[in-house]
Order: structure tokens, then C-alpha cells, then sequence
């Protein structure tokens, strides 16, 4: 068993993560993105292009409070849901840094997961 997050899991603490088992730089990148960068994107909510700074800004604080409210997070409990929201900084930066990767990694990554 292996994790696939970035930090280990509380429960699982001893379990190690799957980064450990890259071997080189290469294999630490298609890990990155082809797990970890994959798995940290999968739901995002996402607002039209061209929507006012101010008002971006405002849905991420108010989406992050919301995941912060204990009531919301006593109820997620509740279902057994773990929140571990990712800012939208942090997925905006996971996004465009994709677009940046090199061709020859992306090829590599296309082969790997055929």
C-alpha cells in the first residue's frame, strides 16, 4: 500500500508516500503531475474568464470559510468526508504550471499511462 498525496495521511501515518519510491527527476515529475497534481484537481469550481478580480477573490474566501465553518465540517464528519480544500491560488498555479510542462515529459506521461 503507498500514498499518493503530498504529505502523509494522520490515520495512516506510516504508510509511505509514493513519492519515495522515485527513483529519479523524471519519475519525481510524472508523479507530480500524473498522481498527485492529477488527484489535487479533479473537482474544481471554476468561474467564467473575465470575471472581476474583486469578485474572484470574494468566492475563494467565502468558498474557503465555508470549509473552515464548524457546523459544515461537523456534518462532514458526520457523511465521513474528509475536507481538505486546495485554495483556489493553489489550483490556479497547479493549472497554468501544466501548461508550461515540456513536450518531451508530456509524451513520457502519455506513454506511461496508456
Amino acid at each position: 500500500m503507498i500514498q499518493t498525496g503530498p504529505q502523509p495521511a494522520s490515520d495512516i501515518a506510516s504508510v509511505p508516500l509514493v513519492m519515495s519510491f522515485a527513483k529519479t527527476d523524471e519519475a519525481r515529475q510524472l508523479i507530480k503531475i500524473g498522481i498527485m497534481d492529477a488527484a489535487a484537481i479533479t473537482r474544481p469550481f471554476v468561474v467564467t474568464p473575465g470575471t472581476p478580480k474583486d469578485r474572484v477573490q470574494i468566492l475563494r474566501k467565502a468558498f474557503l470559510d465555508t470549509l473552515k465553518d464548524p457546523e459544515f465540517l461537523q456534518e462532514a464528519q458526520k457523511s465521513k468526508l474528509d475536507v481538505d480544500p486546495m485554495s483556489g491560488e493553489e489550483l490556479e498555479r497547479t493549472v497554468h504550471g501544466l501548461f508550461k510542462l515540456d513536450p518531451k515529459l508530456v509524451a513520457k506521461l502519455k506513454e506511461t499511462l496508456k
